[in-house]
């Protein structure tokens, strides 16, 4: 097997976990949703507002362990048990941050200032789990965490499901709010528990304390580790200031295009991280650097189109599908449908972006990616600040698109200067062609009137097209 179908391997099996895991999902967002718009938005506002507590408590260390672990596989157990050591001082601080910093939001209902201590502790057990899948991402094993992910996920589903179906035994919805966010908490804990079973097998997991080690992996990392909550920050601006200056109800409309949007775009940051052990190992051949990104670019593009095609033209139906009417646009009114149908193209920048960020790590370029985040941050604050009350939620969306083709345009301006992949110009050529093909038969067609026709019989001549360079494409 070649390095890149290992690759392709580890990041199919990534896919099909993420594609499990975003089922499960959209089963959760339904239930979820049948409480109504406001509830909705309060238990995103819960999770949402952790998001950025997430990435200070990360620092940038997964991924530079990951790169570290690639390039001294025998040094594994010494990286992972150092890096796991300064994980845990910083998961302690930052969920104490977190639960005291959402007590001084006034607009938070007081149940969900009470919640987000909570989610405190999923976001906690999910970076435990992260931090030893990293071990696994080095040896491209990730199919193991993804696994993981998936039984945790279905964990989650099945407690959602019980708890929505006996919504009345709780007496309140606050109480029903507080059990859903303990479900969460109790799918995690499996998800770690799995996760540190198949990152045992591999290494024994000790904490390790080496000062000199850490203080250069914190050199390193740290201008990573603040690129990331700028990103995070820019991502999930948008969120945290709908819920202050629009409300929860707008957060609960805001919010499912958002979920649909984040089981597509973790695919981009799983396909990154399946690509950098790889690409840091070759760092110093630089003909192998450039074909690795040059794959990595065709895979992505093979990919996100059409996602965005055909999320874009059944917009509606999906938004129908994952939620309810009260949920879809009408005479005034910017529903889910009519947000996703925009955002969703938001989708082919974001993949390529995150291939470009991990790929400027695996060169030592984190410095970079931190005035890249640091100017998109910038653009989106006052964006929305400006904006967002008198225009509503298409100001916050356009804001989303305007920072990822910022962003976009800022990472490849800084890739050309180090690398020069080459591309097939057959391979891309049956891409589009097969794009436009499939475009042609959902928008100029009747099987553009049925979602679950239009996925069976696009994803047919989507498959028939790119058969015959199969093997190119590997």
């Amino acid at each position: 097997m070649t390095s890149h179908q290992k690759v392709l391997g580890n990041a199919l099996a990534q896919f099909l976990g993420r594609a499990l895991t975003a089922i499960t999902s959209f089963v959760i967002v339904k239930l979820v949703t049948s409480v109504g718009a406001e509830f909705y938005g309060n238990y995103v506002t819960a999770y949402e507002f952790l998001a950025f507590f997430g990435i200070l408590a990360d620092a940038g260390l997964f991924a530079i362990a990951v790169r570290e672990m690639a390039r001294a596989r025998e040094r594994s157990e010494q990286i992972l048990g150092n890096i796991f050591s300064l994980r845990l001082i910083l998961i302690v601080a930052v969920v104490l941050i977190a639960g005291v910093s959402a007590q001084l939001v006034p607009n938070y209902a007081p149940y969900v200032r009470t919640g987000i201590w909570i989610t405190a502790l999923s976001m906690a057990l999910t970076i435990v789990a992260g931090t030893l899948s990293s071990v696994l991402q080095a040896r491209m094993k990730i199919q193991k965490f993804a696994g993981s992910l998936v039984a945790g996920k279905i964990l989650l589903a099945a407690l959602v499901f019980f708890i929505i179906r006996n919504f009345e035994f709780f007496g309140t919805p606050v109480h029903g709010f507080f059990a859903l966010l303990w479900a969460g908490v109790i799918s995690n804990v499996l998800f770690a528990i799995l996760v540190s079973f198949f990152a045992a097998r591999e290494v024994p997991i000790r904490l390790h304390w080496d000062t000199v080690f850490l203080k250069r992996i914190l050199r390193d990392s740290l201008p990573y580790g603040l690129a990331l909550i700028l990103q995070t920050l820019y991502l999930r601006l948008d969120v945290v200031l709908i819920s202050i200056l629009l409300g929860a109800k707008a957060v609960g409309i805001y919010g499912v295009p958002t979920r649909i949007l984040e089981s597509f775009l973790v695919l981009g940051v799983f396909f990154g991280q399946a690509i950098l052990p790889r690409i840091s190992e070759q760092e110093k051949d630089a003909d192998a650097m450039n074909r690795t990104l040059a794959w990595g670019m065709e895979k992505l593009l093979l990919f996100s189109l059409p996602i965005v095609i055909g999320i874009s033209a059944f917009a509606k139906e999906i938004v129908l599908l994952l939620s309810s009417p009260e949920f879809l646009s009408a005479e005034g009114f910017l529903g889910s449908n009519g947000v996703l149908q925009i955002l969703i193209f938001t989708i082919f920048f974001a993949f390529f972006n995150q291939l470009f960020t991990f790929t400027l790590v695996a060169k030592n370029r984190q410095n970079y990616l931190l005035l890249v985040n640091g100017i998109a941050l910038g653009m989106n604050a006052v964006l929305n600040i400006l904006f967002l009350e008198s225009f509503g939620l298409i100001a916050a969306v356009l804001s989303t698109i305007g920072c990822e083709i910022v962003v976009f345009a800022l990472l490849v301006r800084e890739i050309k200067k180090h690398f020069s992949p080459k591309f097939s110009s057959k391979n891309l050529t049956m891409i589009l062609l097969a794009n436009a093909l499939i475009s042609a038969e959902i928008f100029l067609t009747p099987v553009g009137k049925n979602l679950f026709w239009a996925i069976g019989i696009c994803g047919a001549t989507y498959l028939a097209m790119l058969w015959p360079i199969r093997k190119r494409l590997m």
